[in-house]
């Protein structure tokens, strides 16, 4: 690693910690630069500001950006689309539940609309599209967009609640218990999803949709 590279890492560790401690409403280049022990010239040389910095951070945490491959493998294909749909979903919450510091960027994100939370939403759309796009249209009695969009919204509005409240329905939203139960029924919403969408590989989907030639 390179010393340009060890000094951005060391401004990005110093974003995360300051978000941390107050939340993002304390951020700041003059805050973060006092943190990494660096000059805020320097951020504004690597990152172009506070803005940039937040994208550069946001694009090594975010789910969508670690996981931009997940229908691009041969194991991945292999699955069928309920199997797939219930794996990205689990990832969604490992990946939140494991990082609060995300965890309050995409609550901001909730509440604030400016240039960085705008890019943020519109980079996370793509990346959800190229997943969705692929698994929809192999059954037309259902609507894959949709279908998922309530499921991943849904999760993620009880991740991002946890910090406020520990219950939700009476299911306790901060417990292991909890998310079992979640995860329970989310298998149950799926197991609705067509026969061939929960007993076929996306492989094997892709192919008999493909169109043949005269």
């Amino acid at each position: 690693m390179s010393r340009r590279q060890q000094t951005e890492q060391q401004i990005l560790q110093a974003l995360e910690a300051q978000i941390r401690e107050t939340g993002m409403g304390g951020i700041g280049v003059n805050a973060i630069a006092r943190r990494a022990g660096v000059s805020k010239e320097l951020i504004y040389r690597y990152f172009n500001g506070l803005d940039g910095l937040l994208l550069a951070w946001m694009q090594e945490q975010d789910f969508w950006t670690s996981h931009r491959g997940m229908l691009g493998n041969d194991e991945s294909s292999q699955q069928t689309p309920q199997q797939l749909v219930l794996s990205m979903l689990r990832a969604q919450v490992d990946a939140l539940a494991g990082n609060e510091t995300l965890r309050e960027v995409r609550r901001w994100e909730l509440v604030e609309l400016n240039e960085v939370t705008a890019k943020l939403a519109q980079r996370r759309e793509k990346a959800a599209r190229a997943f969705i796009d692929r698994v929809d249209g192999l059954a037309p009695e259902i609507d894959m967009p949709a279908t998922v969009s309530i499921m991943l919204a849904g999760v993620l509005y009880l991740m991002l609640r946890a910090k406020t409240e520990s219950q939700f329905l009476g299911i306790p939203i901060r417990t292991d218990e909890g998310w079992a139960r979640i995860f329970s029924a989310l298998e149950t919403m799926t197991a609705s999803f067509p026969q061939t969408m929960r007993e076929q590989s996306l492989d094997d989907l892709e192919a008999r949709c493909k169109p043949t030639s005269s």
